[in-house]
């Protein structure tokens, strides 16, 4: 028994979502090392760690929303450019050694909250980039749903 394809744009659409998560997974640890070594208070850190964690809890109905009334694609390019935009800023006030805590707080926050929208874009463009099966969108959404582990 052989799969048929996923198609063109989906392989698009998958890749695009990897690369974004694989940053995503690498932001955190990388944020709070940095927190790390402006501060020896373990609480700076934490918040550093926490405030990354918040917007899919506090933004994830909101992201969705916008997902849903905006161009998808438009907004997941637009997301990722932002947060481009934001970890270049960061990589600037490090270069000059202006990067304290509260930078790090808010890029932490920032960046997980455009998460969470490039995230409910990618989920509601899926449909309209596999063919029109319904066993082709479970594997579909399959492939591009991250496992979590609990």
């Amino acid at each position: 028994m052989t799969a048929t394809p996923l198609g063109r744009d989906f392989r698009l659409l998958w890749s695009a979502a990897v690369s974004s998560r694989f940053g995503d997974a690498l932001r955190t640890p990388a944020l709070a090392l940095l927190a790390a070594t402006l501060t020896r208070d373990p609480r700076a850190v934490a918040v550093v760690t926490v405030a990354g964690q918040l917007p899919p809890l506090l933004l994830g109905l909101l992201g969705g929303v916008y997902a849903d009334r905006w161009d998808r694609r438009r907004t997941m390019a637009l997301v990722d450019a932002l947060r481009a935009a934001v970890v270049a800023a960061l990589a600037v006030a490090v270069a000059v050694d202006r990067a304290g805590v509260p930078a790090l707080v808010a890029t932490a926050f920032l960046l997980a909250a455009l998460g969470v929208l490039f995230d409910a874009a990618s989920f509601a463009l899926l449909p309209a980039l596999v063919p029109a099966s319904a066993m082709h969108l479970v594997r579909a959404t399959g492939r591009t749903t991250p496992a979590r582990r609990r």
